[in-house]
């Protein structure tokens, strides 16, 4: 019992810290839930793939490089006409379990979870995260098109949201701790830790980014990358041979790069637009119980693998044997028909209402496309190799759609090694950003930006800042000096203080200010006086103004401070303002509003 209390003493007093020791803690948490439940999703798959897929039609998909097992791959003898009857039974036990026990764990869960940010203060309910993965490894392990992100996502924001209730933090900390849940998820399974992090903050919003959650995030998906990655010696998602060159070195490469932007921005919007179109069907129909619409995807899914098995689970496989330039069962026609086909049987498979993520089938797909411009264009360029061309695309392809192109941008890099093609990247992502617009998303839960947010409503109702009068921000224990005094007696006062800049007054009325730039090293520092050197030329506000008046100026002075004066006297000195004392008055009303509200509520 003693033992449990000083334990519990030592929780508290280290959320009690602050911002660093609550973080630290609450990111360590979720990273090892993310890494343990990344291992268990994956080996979750791999059991029901085995029992479902491979055990009724005796098909076995090509896997990605982690899984450590040769990319040469051959269709071989398998029952084709029993893969609907996988697709059917996964839809079937999957619809069962979610509709039956969790309904908000439909679809692909990275959406639901970016919902539960904005609009329900990042409450997931518990059992969430359980029926995520079981009902997801059924369904990709069926052979439905789905990915892994979004199960993990929501099964590590759950977790988050749990923490956060356990120790009674805030709302806004249950939804930073649920946004590091998504990056640590993300992060791992992806073996993609600092862009899945930067995915936590960039997700949540089409043109802005949660950067409080940053932090968290990173603290959170190192974690829980060290504990998934351990599994698979922490090699990237995807084997690229050591025969197969990766990098930039033609510039007149740019504008083949930037034709792949252009087409993976339009490839995107046909995506986000066939797949809610296909999931605007399943809703209407209200005749059918939710209960067996996913097993209506997966038969249809599973009668387009009969001719295409290529469009089943993950994907990942097809795209390592694109790396590995094994294109015998990928030729240009097939890769065309299977970009088409992998967006029908991914709407199908998660429109459906069957679990799973987007994120994956998104990779995919745009990797068909990519590799059948570089069959394409690689006779003409011999420079850019058909890997190359997958890579750039793929990742520009949903780097688009997500709107979050920096994030998916650094995943690409961290999942391939590709490094070397950062710059071709960059360039088609973001044209395929700006070509798919801010309408055609794949996650339709985000909002525009923070204003747009109810989670940070309080902060834009009212222009927070001009609430806020600068004598409640100002200073008022300032370091200063008297206009006589000898620099040599000042100086110790100049290198000890924080500030770049301190006062020169005498009972309080101002002379001037002083920093180091002032003096000059030859200056005699006994005899010289600091009225001799300081600069007359002050920058001051008056204690009514508001700090957003405030925080104008300081972005025009050098000194970075100004001094505060009385309206009615402009020489009597008040105290000093900067950018720290904005910022802290600025947090310190918006603590209060929310609060107020809270009190409401």
């Amino acid at each position: 019992m003693k033992r449990n209390a000083r334990l519990s003493q030592s929780i508290k007093q280290m959320l009690d810290k602050g911002t660093v020791g609550k973080w630290v803690l609450v990111g360590l948490l979720i990273g090892i839930i993310a890494g343990v439940g990344s291992l268990a999703l994956y080996e979750a798959i791999a059991f029901f793939s085995s029992i479902l897929l491979t055990g009724i039609t005796g098909l076995s998909l090509p896997v990605e490089g982690i899984a450590g097992q040769t990319p040469a791959y051959s269709l071989g003898h398998y029952k084709l006409l029993l893969i609907p009857v996988s697709t059917v039974l996964g839809g079937l036990i999957s619809g069962f379990i979610v509709y039956r026990f969790a309904p908000e764990a439909e679809g692909h869960g990275t959406d639901a979870t970016i919902s539960a940010f904005h609009y329900n203060n990042g409450k997931i309910r518990r059992r969430i995260p359980l029926v995520k993965l079981v009902s997801s490894a059924i369904t990709i392990g069926s052979g439905g098109s789905a990915g892994r992100e979004g199960p993990i996502a929501q099964i590590s924001a759950g977790f988050g949201s749990f923490v956060a209730d356990a120790f009674k933090l805030s709302d806004h900390d249950r939804r930073i701790a649920m946004a590091a849940g998504i990056g640590a998820g993300i992060g791992s399974i992806f073996m993609a830790p600092l862009g899945g992090a930067l995915l936590s903050t960039e997700v949540l919003y089409r043109q802005d980014f949660e950067v409080e959650a940053l932090i968290p995030s990173i603290i959170a998906s190192i974690t829980g990358y060290a504990i998934f990655g351990y599994a698979f010696a922490y090699q990237p998602l995807f084997t690229i041979p050591g025969s197969t060159y990766l990098g930039f070195s033609h510039p007149e490469a740019l504008l083949i790069y930037l034709m792949a932007g252009i087409i993976a921005g339009f490839g995107g919007i046909l995506y986000v637009k066939t797949f809610y179109g296909i999931q605007s069907l399943f809703l209407r129909m209200r005749r059918i119980p939710k209960y067996f619409r996913p097993a209506i995807g997966g038969l249809l899914v599973g009668l387009i693998a009969i001719e295409y098995p290529q469009i089943l689970g993950l994907g990942y496989g097809w795209i390592q044997l694109i790396f590995f330039n094994n294109l015998a069962l990928l030729p240009l026609y097939v890769l065309i028909i299977l970009f088409f086909l992998k967006i029908i049987a991914t709407s199908l498979t998660i429109g459906s209402g069957g679990s799973g993520g987007v994120f994956a089938p998104g990779i995919v797909t745009g990797a068909f496309l990519g590799a059948a411009m570089g069959v394409v264009i690689h006779p003409y360029f011999p420079y850019i190799n058909v890997a190359e061309l997958t890579i750039v695309t793929m990742i520009s392809f949903f780097g688009g759609i997500s709107k979050a192109p920096i994030s998916v941008l650094i995943m690409g890099t961290e999942m391939t090694g590709g490094f070397g093609l950062f710059l071709p990247l960059m360039l088609a992502t973001t044209v395929s950003y700006f070509v798919s617009g801010s309408k055609y998303s794949i996650y339709r839960a985000q909002v525009k930006n923070r204003e747009a947010s109810p989670a940070h409503r309080a902060e834009y109702e009212k222009p927070v800042m001009d609430q806020v009068s600068v004598y409640d921000a100002m200073v008022t224990s300032y370091p200063s000096t008297d206009p006589d005094q000898p620099l040599n007696e000042v100086m110790s006062l100049l290198r000890s203080t924080r500030t770049k800049t301190i006062v020169v007054e005498r009972d309080h009325l101002l002379f001037g200010t002083l920093s180091i730039e002032n003096i000059r090293s030859d200056m005699p520092l006994a005899t010289t006086k600091v009225k001799d050197v300081m600069t007359t030329d002050t920058s001051i506000i008056t204690q009514d103004e508001n700090i957003h008046i405030a925080l104008d100026m300081l972005t025009r002075t050098t000194s970075g401070k100004l001094v505060v004066v009385d309206s009615n006297d402009r020489h009597r000195v008040l105290g000093t303002i900067g950018f720290a004392d904005v910022a802290e008055a600025y947090n310190r009303e918006v603590r209060k509003i929310k609060l107020r509200q809270m009190e409401q509520t």
